[in-house]
């Protein structure tokens, strides 16, 4: 998705973190349509969510455009790209042993299968980045 946005800080409280997986999930909405997606404990003012989803918008996590009378909010970026930005971001002030270590701990954590399809991801990247 045509973003060249390096930096992405992680999402501030979970009505944020809700309110963008709502938008993953949905992969565009109106302020009803994402407020109706949300859990049920979340949902909380038309109002609220619409601040919310302006203040996504401001931080180029949503983009927003017009249609008739309504907005529609749709992802500026994908759900992927947020997580290894956002995760890069919050390493770039770790010493690179601590970063190191983390990511090993991640990889680690996962089933097999799912550390070996890792591996033949990275390699893909990798190779991509190289050509």
């Amino acid at each position: 998705m045509g973003h060249t946005m390096t930096d992405v800080t992680p999402l501030q409280g979970e009505l944020q973190t809700q309110i963008m997986t709502a938008v993953w999930r949905l992969e565009e909405g109106t302020v009803e349509q994402i407020r109706r997606a949300l859990p049920e404990a979340n949902q909380g003012a038309y109002n609220t969510v619409q601040t919310v989803l302006n203040r996504l918008a401001d931080r180029g996590l949503l983009e927003r455009r017009r249609e008739g009378h309504v907005i529609v909010y749709a992802p500026a970026l994908s759900e992927a790209d947020y997580l290894s930005r956002s995760i890069e971001h919050t390493m770039r002030s770790a010493t690179p042993e601590a970063r190191q270590v983390a990511l090993a701990q991640l990889i680690g954590s996962l089933p097999t299968d799912q550390a070996d399809d890792l591996r033949r991801l990275a390699d893909e990247v990798a190779t991509e980045r190289m050509r």
